[in-house]
């Protein structure tokens, strides 16, 4: 009798463990897959309320921490190994959980946040998370539950453990000043807006204006539709390079200001056009700068 209640027991703690125990279908998913499986997965909403019924909110100013890497001192940047499995842990994720992220949906820069986030969760070797396509504007398009008050996050633990950082989807400041001079076969991709790529203005996390010697320039706008911002098929983004001439399957590393904006383009190539040399470069035009790196710079008057 013993025997049976321990076996029961064990049978238990399993289930309970893997309630949310089943595979994401690939990167994106549609709001309609997650309202039918939101009982399986562990949906992720960025914001400081969720409206997902069951869904955790999370803040994108505390994913990216300030740290000293390289010998210097940057902000934006992936978390520690440890830092980050804490993180992950307080919005009560397991091991084997299927992490769905959802993101408001307004605009690429709000697709970027999702994409961010997910490049985080592959960083440390999670493999089984995907984007709620379209966001919650999408979402609420579609006339699905919400929860129209908003819940905050309530504190749960999970035990989701990280791996070691995959250093394949990372580059380092090195990386990209080989890649700047033709040194490493990558190409850099500048994901920001025309006007921050030649310089007519910048952030104040740069210091300087202009872009990475040799980048090309593919902004983050093209990744998604207009409201509801969503993420396009493969053939899309193929003829939108194509435009501007950029070729999206060759080795490549994508840069912003600090890391956020690039991680939409980074995910379009390496994610939806599979193309698997793709980099991400963590601090950006941020972390090139606080190393005195230089930029390159269009003046106005060169146009007239």
């Amino acid at each position: 009798m013993k025997t049976m209640l321990k076996g029961a027991t064990l049978i238990s703690a399993l289930v309970a463990t893997n309630a949310f125990a089943m595979q994401v279908p690939g990167p994106l998913v549609t709001p309609a897959w997650v309202n039918a499986h939101k009982g399986e997965v562990k949906i992720l909403e960025i914001g400081k309320k969720a409206h997902i019924p069951g869904a955790e909110p999370v803040s994108f100013r505390k994913v990216r921490v300030k740290t000293t890497i390289e010998g210097v001192t940057a902000k934006g940047l992936l978390p520690s190994k440890e830092a980050w499995q804490k993180m992950v842990q307080s919005w009560g994720i397991n091991k084997g959980d299927a992490i769905v992220i959802a993101y408001p949906g307004k605009g690429a820069g709000d697709a970027a946040k999702a994409a961010r986030l997910y490049w985080q969760f592959k960083s440390y070797g999670e493999n089984n998370v995907t984007i709620m396509n379209g966001g919650m504007v999408a979402y609420a398009k579609a006339k699905l539950p919400l929860d129209r008050k908003g819940h905050r996050d309530l504190g749960h633990q999970g035990n989701w453990t990280a791996t070691d950082q995959d250093k394949s989807i990372y580059a380092s400041t090195a990386e990209v000043e080989a890649a700047s001079k033709g040194q490493n076969g990558y190409q850099l991709i500048d994901s920001r807006n025309t006007s921050m790529y030649l310089g007519t203005w910048h952030k104040g996390s740069v210091k300087g204006a202009g872009h990475i010697p040799g980048a090309k320039l593919y902004p983050v706008d093209l990744d998604t539709s207009a409201k509801p911002a969503k993420f396009l098929s493969a053939d899309a983004y193929k003829k939108a390079a194509a435009a501007i001439g950029v070729d999206l399957s060759k080795p490549s590393i994508t840069y912003c200001n600090t890391g956020h904006l690039a991680s939409g383009n980074w995910f379009v190539m390496h994610e939806i056009l599979g193309n698997k040399k793709v980099k991400l470069y963590d601090g950006s035009a941020h972390l090139w700068t606080q190393h005195g790196k230089p930029l390159v710079t269009y003046k106005m008057e060169n146009f007239k």
